[in-house]
């Protein structure tokens, strides 16, 4: 992999940045973090990517890692970036309408756990090693990128309380079973398994999906009436003219057979 601290990669329609510090555990530093925001700012305008992987090149002798972290030693030798650039990439992340997913083995804590919450989705190898040390580390749980909210709303307060206060690690059949991770596979399985999930996202209806996410961002904050009400205004803004009886004719010559195109829709 080349000696850069972002690299690049591109499988199809799912784009892969790799967070390439291996020597230091992949910490992430200015160059990192501005780097995965210039390119999460160009995916979201690229019509030709329709999901994105974050995750951490392995170790030097090749153990998997996905990152430690923030660079503390840059922030100790007064070299961060100012402001505070690792809460404008979580919120970046977050407020994509391209799907993202983080694929964690070995260590992800900290400030890397942050960057992973903001993700849509957690693909985990068993063998991952999961952490929150804000509180035990740097003196508060909250986290300065979002921590705290971000955990409580996906497992839930009383399942972040216990990762925060005891600082505890935990592998990944511990990550998927109290809701912090989606999928969970043997470590030698997990890159192709998680390019099959990206792949399979990659490959539906692009309006559809910038649908779903825009719905799914907000159902958890609305009422019912509100969530039937914004999933019905969603559908009139971003796909006015596509009818019921479209979709259902789309989806019934799917399976017989017929090829449709990148919006759905058969071929004539």
């Amino acid at each position: 992999m080349p000696d850069t601290a972002l690299q690049i990669e591109r499988h199809g329609a799912v784009e892969v940045l790799w967070i390439n510090r291996p020597a230091q555990l992949n910490a992430l530093n200015g160059e990192v973090i501005l780097g995965l925001t210039a390119e999460i700012k160009r995916i979201r305008h690229d019509d030709a990517v329709r999901a994105f992987v974050i995750t951490g090149a392995p170790r030097p002798d090749g153990r998997p890692c996905f990152s430690a972290g923030d660079d503390l030693k840059e922030a100790a030798a007064g070299n961060a970036p100012p402001g505070n650039p690792g809460s404008v990439l979580t919120n970046l992340i977050d407020d994509c309408l391209k799907p993202s997913i983080a694929v964690i083995d070995g260590i992800c804590t900290t400030g890397a756990l942050e960057i992973a919450l903001a993700c849509d989705l957690r693909v985990v190898a068993d063998t991952a090693q999961i952490s929150d040390w804000h509180l035990a580390r740097l003196g508060s749980g909250l986290g300065g990128w979002g921590a705290s909210t971000r955990l409580a709303r996906l497992v839930g307060v009383a399942q972040a309380k216990d990762l925060i206060l005891t600082g505890k690690v935990i592998d990944g059949a511990e990550a998927q079973r109290i809701g912090l991770a989606q999928r969970v596979f043997p470590s030698a399985d997990l890159w192709s398994e998680a390019m099959a999930i990206a792949s399979t996202i990659a490959g539906m209806n692009p309006t559809g999906v910038r649908m779903t996410m825009a719905h799914l961002a907000r159902v958890e904050d609305l009422s019912k009436e509100e969530s039937l009400s914004f999933a019905r205004q969603l559908r009139e803004w971003m796909a006015p003219s596509r009818t019921l009886e479209e979709t259902t004719s789309g989806v019934l010559d799917a399976h017989r057979g017929r090829p449709a195109d990148h919006d759905g829709r058969t071929g004539s």
